[in-house]
């Protein structure tokens, strides 16, 4: 299938005049005949091609995920720590921005309570911090609602030495982790 690159050639033959009138373009060099392939790539001509000319080639399927293994997979298993060992707070304490207004908000919210501000009502469902470094980190799973919505604006978790990887996306108030609390 060499009728592609003739027909390539054809019409950068017919633009490169009409290019170089203004001056700020110079002809290109027009390479005249079939355009050699390498050899390991063969194309067959009745083969379908896609919308850019390109041949479709039946891909095997992946293996199935679910499949059996076979005989010596699967012997040895390593086990590998992805993280810190942590433990679950009773509560947490987060900061709330009024960005309008410029004031600073703090909630001290127990596990499954809810705190408002302004118009958002902020639910922790849940909060983790490293057994080694208590006081350093701080990770807790919040559902943030507009008091009038049914879908909420924010639910996941948010990390306090990282605020910004999982933020509410609000255009008046913004929600961050302090710590957890566990007392």
């Amino acid at each position: 299938m060499r009728l592609i690159p003739a027909l390539v050639a054809a019409a950068l033959a017919a633009a490169a005049p009409a290019l170089a009138q203004d001056g700020q373009f110079e002809p290109l060099d027009i390479i005249e005949g079939p355009i050699d392939t390498p050899e390991d790539q063969v194309y067959d001509e009745d083969a379908p091609f896609d919308e850019y000319g390109n041949p479709i080639t039946e891909e095997p399927l992946p293996e199935d995920p679910n499949a059996p293994l076979r005989e010596g997979e699967g012997d040895t298993v390593t086990t590998v720590q992805t993280g810190p060992e942590v433990e679950q707070g009773n509560g947490a304490v987060l900061r709330g921005l009024d960005k309008l207004a410029g004031e600073p908000i703090d909630l001290t919210l127990a596990k499954g309570e809810t705190g408002e501000l302004g118009w958002l009502q902020v639910t922790l469902a849940e909060c983790r911090y490293p057994i080694e470094n208590p006081q350093g980190d701080a990770f807790a799973h919040l559902v943030i609602r507009d008091r009038d919505a049914e879908e909420p604006l924010f639910d996941g978790w948010m990390i306090a030495s990282s605020p910004a990887l999982m933020a509410l996306d609000h255009s008046r108030f913004d929600v961050w982790v302090i710590r957890c609390t566990t007392e």
